[in-house]
């Protein structure tokens, strides 16, 4: 892969000189006797609005994260892979890499996924695409500041990070958008059936602007956001692994049937392939206040077994669960699907309208349409406190939503959202839930007293942590850019 490479290809930097480079230089040194040839980092991410509906088919609004995974890399002459963690609680891990099927991603005893089954999910998926033809191994050294099992992508964002290292690797150029992709069904080696926003943004993402992506084509369009607003995100300290248990899976095969039999009833389809509640809209011609009503017309019921769904489809048993279910999910028998197709059709709603609101400003900053040169929204009308407050209790609608009709919350995230709310900040959680963070909209001069509040009457009084310790887990943060790649000049 060139270093001269178009504005759509990932880009090819000198190498930073920080204290965080020569750490992780001075650990792959030891580790491997040589130095790295070149390092990839890639970014975390947190998702303003928009949750659990990108495998849906509908558009999402994540950010990119300061907090990030890097990776220095240095290539073999031979198809091995030398994968060692900074961090020494991480075991090293060696194989070969000579085809994609020799790769056996394997779980721990209790199901949960090794940290290095994350690389080995990038390795797999770009040899997959090379058709196996790569010429070199790599020796790769990870440090990772994304908080794990933290719903920032953190696995996403090392998957992403080792594709990127071995097709660098092997010199093939790839635009943003079709790394972005091929990331996106990499990670589903690990047993989790993503929608892909997590890798789009990994890629997309421009400092200073969240991103409005879109599916089918892959898209992504900046989104200025308020000039007075803040983003904090706080950890639960209730970790969230999507791929150790059903959880997720189990969420979207209940959309994958809700989906179908919305589409049967309406008369939008009569084979028997997976269709997205997104391409269920599209065939109906409807609006989303008009999918939301069929919901309720076709999936009346607040809990639905598999018997019901096969008279209602017309299939058995054996057939619905090829055709649908995962290999964690066949043993399930009853289904809410009313709940997570109301959640997911008003939740595209809640991100269409979280867009609408960030368009409106004046136009009187330096930029166009009222965004300024940092990429906020400017305002001569003194109204951007109004715009945050309508933001705000849209994410608060979501959270809602997540926790009542998706069930994807955790008592300490809902903790945390109702002490959010005592100083009248909107929060909601974000990523796949169940653990993991929120993330708080906040007028810029309230950070540092919310963040003190958070300290005191969460970390400090209901969890008994240290002070100190505690503001680890609690940060304010501002839109970042996307996958990076670093080299000598």
């Amino acid at each position: 892969m060139s270093a001269n490479v178009t504005s759509d290809e990932v880009p090819v930097t000198g190498i930073p000189d920080n204290e965080r480079i020569k750490r992780l230089k001075q650990h792959f040194s030891q580790e491997f006797g040589c130095e790295p040839l070149f390092f990839v980092r890639v970014p975390g991410r947190v998702n303003l609005i928009g949750e659990h509906i990108d495998y849906c088919g509908y558009p999402v609004l994540p950010m990119a994260l300061e907090q990030d995974i890097l990776i220095a890399a240095a290539i073999l002459n031979k198809p091995e892979l030398h994968v060692r963690n900074i961090n020494n609680k991480f075991s090293n891990y060696k194989t070969e890499i000579k085809s994609c099927e020799d790769i056996d991603i394997v779980a721990d005893s209790n199901g949960k996924p090794f940290w290095y089954n994350y690389v080995l999910c990038g390795v797999k998926g770009a040899l997959e695409f090379l058709g196996d033809k790569i010429t070199n191994g790599l020796q790769l050294c990870v440090d990772g500041i994304v908080p794990p099992a933290s719903g920032l992508s953190s696995s996403s964002a090392l998957v992403s990070a080792a594709c990127l290292a071995l097709l660098y690797a092997q010199n093939v150029p790839l635009s943003k958008t079709e790394i972005a992709s091929l990331c996106a069904k990499c990670e589903r080696y690990i047993g989790t059936q993503g929608g892909g926003m997590d890798q789009a943004i990994a890629f997309l993402a421009e400092k200073n602007c969240a991103q409005y992506i879109t599916w089918q084509p892959l898209k992504a369009t900046p989104v200025a956001l308020p000039e007075n607003a803040a983003f904090v995100v706080a950890h639960s300290l209730a970790e969230a692994n999507k791929a150790a248990t059903n959880y997720y899976n189990r969420r979207v095969i209940e959309c994958r049937l809700a989906a179908k039999i919305i589409a049967t009833c309406a008369g939008a389809v009569t084979d028997k392939k997976i269709i997205t509640f997104s391409q269920v809209q599209n065939k109906l011609d409807n609006t989303l206040d008009e999918m939301v009503n069929l919901v309720h017309k076709y999936l009346p019921k607040d809990v639905y077994t598999k018997e019901e769904i096969c008279d209602i489809l017309n299939v058995n048993a054996e057939e619905l669960e090829q055709l649908f279910f995962t290999p964690n999910t066949k043993h399930l028998t009853e289904f809410k699907l009313k709940q997570r197709a109301l959640h997911v059709y008003e939740e595209a709603k809640r991100v269409e309208d979280f867009r609408k609101h960030c368009s409106l400003s004046a136009s009187n900053g330096n930029g166009l349409n009222g965004v300024n040169g940092n990429g906020a929204i400017v305002s001569d009308n003194g109204d951007c406190d109004e715009i945050i407050r309508v933001l705000g209790e849209l994410m608060s609608s979501s959270h809602e939503s997540l926790k009542d009709l998706y069930e994807c919350s955790h008592e300490n995230l809902d903790r945390l959202v109702n002490l959010s709310k005592e100083m009248d900040i909107h929060s909601r959680l974000t990523g796949a839930g169940w653990g993991g963070c929120i993330i708080a909209l906040c007028p810029e001069e309230k950070v540092a007293k919310y963040i003190d509040m958070l300290i005191d009457k969460f970390y400090v009084k209901h969890c008994n942590l240290d002070r100190s310790k505690a503001a680890s887990y609690v940060f304010a943060t501002t839109p970042n850019h996307g996958a990076e790649i670093y080299v000598e000049k």
